[in-house]
């Protein structure tokens, strides 16, 4: 008892020598997020999206609007406005555009939080958004946001049309058959069973679509709007017998809903995300581009079309003539096809050519790895590829090598004109009076 009483005689002691006389000055309102003094910040915000939308942008750090278990960082000033420019200008404007205020002001959150880093979960993942019960949503990694980088703004607004599909489907819920095209949910979706590849051969536009039929349906609606119809046509292209159908099924379905359950035009939602997303960062679709990607299925090329260069219709002739001379039974046609397609994950090509051989028709393949760097690209001869069909004129290739060696050469690849992006072409990158052009199918 002695003991204790001399630790509490020395605790009071102790606690008696560190009182201070004179106060602290400490200005608690500093710290108070419900004094704070508006700036330039707070005004742009309030302009832009409080007082036309009813959206209040949280940025200033308030631990309790988000998880008290995770460790976050808070967002930086100064990549507020640049950041909440670039949503108001592919998130709200397209909605505002198609659907009309009426739409916007019932639907949207009443607040956007917004967070510097990512939220980093148990199982390796990271949560780039979240939507709560319609009313928020959180924006994540807003301190590495770049208005310059294409890929960063793709990822943010991936994520804020990802987020508001949410609140779309609170509002009105998903087709009941939407679930059914692709069964295969899994709720472990970051299994190492579960690639990218398995994700697209079973329908699905991500591997974390495959976690239920709510994402599912929320990644097909972002992938649609902010990837892009080119994008999601190259995917579906590459998904096989399996995946393919089901893609086509559920982007109908996405078109149908938003006309029956909000009458919106899907299509010209698209169209319009995909126009700013160009204006905000610069993004052009070219030809090369959506080559690279594998959009498009083939090319047909006629000798006739007025758009190729006289040096490419003279050696599409020279070659004919010269395979007559070589066999006056074989008639080459005055088209051909380059069929476009991928292997192991890179573009590949064949050329297609039809020969008539006396009463019947056949098809000389010439196969091609294509290498696509910015707006070039080059076409490499490859008769050893598998998965494709073999090379049938190989023995005629003498006769067809000056139009092979236009086909075959470096050459820039471009649309027609930037109002037909049907039709696209090669122009030689040394040799530029040798260019083609053909219609793209998709």
């Amino acid at each position: 008892m002695k003991r204790l009483i001399n630790y509490i005689a020395i605790l009071c002691l102790a606690l008696a020598s560190c009182k201070k006389d004179g106060p602290l000055n400490a200005n608690m309102d500093n710290f108070n997020i419900d004094s704070f003094k508006p700036g330039a910040t707070d005004e742009w915000l309030q302009k832009e999206y409080l007082d036309p939308f009813n959206i209040e942008v949280l940025y200033r750090w308030d631990r309790y609007q988000v998880s008290l278990a995770k460790d976050l960082v808070p967002p930086l000033e100064s990549k507020v406005i640049p950041a909440m420019e670039t949503v108001k200008s592919i998130w709200l404007s397209p909605y505002l555009t198609v659907a009309g205020a009426e739409f916007i002001k019932p639907y949207v959150p009443k607040q956007i939080v917004l967070i510097g880093s990512a939220e980093y979960n148990n199982d390796g993942t990271i949560t780039l958004g979240t939507a709560d019960a319609g009313r928020r949503i959180n924006l994540f990694i807003i301190n590495s946001f770049q208005k310059s980088n294409t890929a960063n703004v793709e990822q943010m607004m991936h994520t804020i049309h990802h987020e508001f599909g949410h609140i779309l489907h609170q509002n009105s819920p998903i087709p009941e058959d939407f679930p059914r095209i692709s069964p295969e949910y899994a709720a472990n979706w970051t299994a190492n069973v579960n690639t990218a590849n398995e994700a697209k051969r079973l329908g699905f536009v991500s591997r974390y679509s495959r976690s239920n039929d709510n994402e599912d349906f929320v990644e097909m609606i972002a992938f649609l709007l902010v990837e892009g119809q080119d994008w999601f046509d190259a995917y579906v292209n590459t998904a096989g017998d399996l995946g393919k159908p089901r893609l086509r099924q559920k982007e109908q379905m996405i078109v149908n809903y938003f006309k029956m359950a909000y009458n919106i035009n899907f299509r010209k939602l698209q169209a319009e995300v995909k126009a700013s997303f160009d204006r905000e960062t610069g993004r052009t679709t070219t030809f090369a581009f959506n080559l690279g990607r594998n959009t498009y299925s083939k090319m047909t090329v006629a000798k006739s079309d007025e758009n190729h260069s006289t040096s490419f219709t003279t050696a599409y002739t020279s070659a004919a003539a010269a395979v007559k001379t070589a066999s006056a039974a074989l008639t080459v046609a005055d088209q051909f096809e380059l069929r476009f397609g991928m292997l192991v994950g890179k573009p590949i090509a064949t050329l297609v050519m039809t020969v008539k051989n006396g009463s019947t028709n056949e098809e000389w393949f010439f196969n091609y790895k294509v290498t696509v760097v910015g707006d070039k690209v080059t076409f490499v001869a490859d008769n050893t590829i598998t998965g494709v069909e073999t090379d049938k004129g190989t023995k005629y290739r003498p006769q067809l090598k000056p139009l092979l060696d236009i086909i075959e050469q470096a050459s820039i690849a471009s649309f027609l004109s930037p109002q037909n992006l049907t039709k696209g072409g090669f122009k030689g990158e040394v040799n530029t009076s040798n260019y083609f052009y053909g219609s793209l199918i998709r």
